[in-house]
């Protein structure tokens, strides 16, 4: 069985977070960018680790060591769209408060085959 205990906390978040406010340069390159789900499910594995919630996109690899419920709980939703998981545990938590510094772009609209 794997621990559960993280090896940092969520204070050592919030300072890092406070110490770091563009943790993945991604305001020093422009914004958010544009991604299809493809490109997400790339991200599947250390180094790199993508979530898609409520349509946007968070590179959550320097978050998991922070994670309360350790990494292993984590690995389900690597590459994946993450929102129903996330709202079933946690909808009391505003997700910005913790991740939001590691948003890094957002889901690419797919046009309608229907649309003029």
């Amino acid at each position: 069985m794997s621990k559960k205990v993280p090896s940092k906390s969520h204070f050592d978040l919030m300072k890092f977070l406070k110490e770091n406010p563009d943790p993945l340069g991604v305001q020093a390159s422009g914004g958010l960018k544009e991604y299809t789900m493809e490109e997400v499910s790339k991200h599947n594995a250390p180094p790199s680790i993508w979530v898609v919630y409520n349509g946007f996109i968070y590179d959550i690899t320097m978050y998991l060591d922070y994670h309360p419920g350790g990494v292993d709980i984590l690995k389900s939703v690597y590459g994946k769209d993450m929102t129903e998981l996330y709202n079933k545990y946690h909808s009391y938590i505003k997700i910005d408060n913790f991740i939001g510094k590691f948003k890094i772009g957002y889901i690419k609209k797919e046009k309608s085959k229907f649309a003029p």
